[in-house]
């Protein structure tokens, strides 16, 4: 039977990789090809590894990569771009050697029936793919430097109970884009009605963290500071989740507590993978988050397919606290934007300038960012409530950033001023809106005022 029209367009690479960095170019593969998979004329890759018939290296350190496309015009495209210049110089440091081989699909056949599954006694081929076709079961089997995993715990399935506290904006999100791949969710908020929506769309709620935990393999938090954190995780979850869970952390705290969490839940047979996120609410409900790990890539592995499934792209950093420290250096950049922003529009505005004007060219100019025409389109209409950001979560994250940057011996006088200013922010009741609300302080002339004072 002939293939439907318009068979994919197939590109097969072989990559000879340096033998002692076989793990390091699999998982660094594995993000390059996460973030490949949501390109629009992308059908699939796939990542394999010679073997002889005992499932043994045929040629020491050989892959070959399998990916379709849509067309050929359609990976010339992809080919040329600033993003596939950026894999393959994320790719480079392991090849010692490859080549391409370009193919048109021909016919494509469909087996005409379901496999029979292995029984219980027939372990199946060596190698079997995960759920999405880009890692095997064996994956760890060259890595000596580490404990071995079962197959069956390599991945948390669509079928693996989570557990999800911690439900604001970023949280509830997440939660969401869980919920809609797929995987069982226990959640639980200190404010229940934050819960609801996530109850309607097939959530359990638990009336406490301690009961969504309990007995869970993988748990995820989403806290606002420090001290949520110590109250949720080692007040309440640590002792009830089962023995060596996975505790995946996406709350925003400074290097050293994280590197603390991980000690601690490590004396208790726990992993903790710090999985810091980049974006706002509504990528975080579409799964289009950037998620930065820390951790041990083998705690890291067993997870990826719920990291996957938050963000189009998965970068693991290195040991604990590097995740963080990312984050909060990204977090220091959004203030000094947001804050020189509303500084800006209160210079134009008192010499004269209308300020929707103003903010809609600063906007649109060649000056700006994403991040800037977002928050400029916020000012402008002067949509603070509900936050994407809160003003008080800013502050905090630029002190832990300052506090940390100084532990360093790193001075940020610019971004002090700044965390400053968000301060005052807070104080005036303006915690709880969005951080773009400094404008309102910035462009009052009272305001002004106060900050020279």
């Amino acid at each position: 039977m002939e293939a439907p029209s318009g068979p994919p367009f197939r590109v097969m690479l072989r990559m000879e990789i340096d033998p002692d960095r076989r793990r390091e170019f699999e998982r660094t593969w594995r993000e390059v090809a996460t973030g490949i998979a949501h390109e629009p004329a992308n059908r699939g890759q796939t990542l394999v590894r010679s073997v002889d018939e005992n499932g043994e290296d045929a040629e020491d350190g050989v892959y070959y990569v399998i990916t379709d496309w849509a067309d050929q015009p359609s990976f010339r495209a992809f080919e040329q771009s600033a993003a596939h210049g950026d894999n393959r110089r994320r790719l480079a440091p392991y090849r010692t050697g490859g080549e391409m081989i370009l193919a048109q699909t021909v016919f494509e056949l469909p087996p005409t029936s379901a496999p029979t599954p292995p029984s219980a006694t027939d372990p199946g081929p060596a190698s079997v793919p995960d759920p999405d076709g880009t890692r095997t079961a064996d994956d760890h089997d060259h890595d000596h430097d580490h404990d071995h995993h079962d197959a069956h715990e390599a991945y948390a399935a669509p079928d693996t109970p989570l557990a999800f506290v911690g439900l604001g904006n970023m949280g509830g999100g997440m939660a969401h884009r869980l919920l809609d791949a797929g995987h069982t969710l226990t959640v639980h908020n200190r404010t229940p009605a934050k819960a609801e929506p996530l109850a309607e769309a097939g959530a359990t709620v638990a009336a406490s963290a301690a009961e969504a935990a309990k007995g869970a393999s993988v748990a995820l938090l989403s806290l606002a500071d420090e001290a949520a954190v110590e109250d949720v995780l080692f007040g309440q979850v640590a002792d009830v989740l089962a023995p060596g869970s996975v505790v995946i952390d996406t709350s925003t705290v400074s290097p050293a507590y994280a590197r603390e969490c991980a000690e601690r839940l490590a004396r208790t047979g726990l992993r903790r993978v710090e999985a810091c996120v980049v974006g706002n609410p509504f990528q975080a409900r579409e799964g289009k988050l950037r998620v930065y790990t820390s951790g041990e890539e083998d705690d890291i592995a067993r997870v990826a397919g719920v990291l996957d499934t938050l963000g189009t792209q998965v970068v693991h950093l290195g040991a604990p606290g590097t995740a963080a420290t990312l984050k909060l250096i990204f977090n220091l950049l959004l203030g000094a934007q947001v804050a020189s922003l509303a500084e800006a529009v209160a210079y134009g505005v008192a010499a004269g300038l209308d300020r929707d004007k103003l903010l809609t060219s600063i906007a649109e100019s060649g000056f700006s960012s994403i991040v800037m025409r977002f928050r400029a389109e916020l000012m402008r209409k002067g949509a603070y409530e509900p936050a994407f950001f809160r003003s008080t979560l800013m502050e905090k994250d630029l002190r832990l950033a300052l506090r940390d940057a100084a532990t360093a011996g790193v001075p940020l006088p610019v971004l002090d001023s700044v965390r400053e200013r968000f301060a005052r922010v807070n104080e005036a009741g303006d915690g709880g809106k969005d951080a773009s609300v400094i404008i309102e302080h910035t462009t009052n002339p009272a305001a002004r005022s106060a900050a020279a004072s």
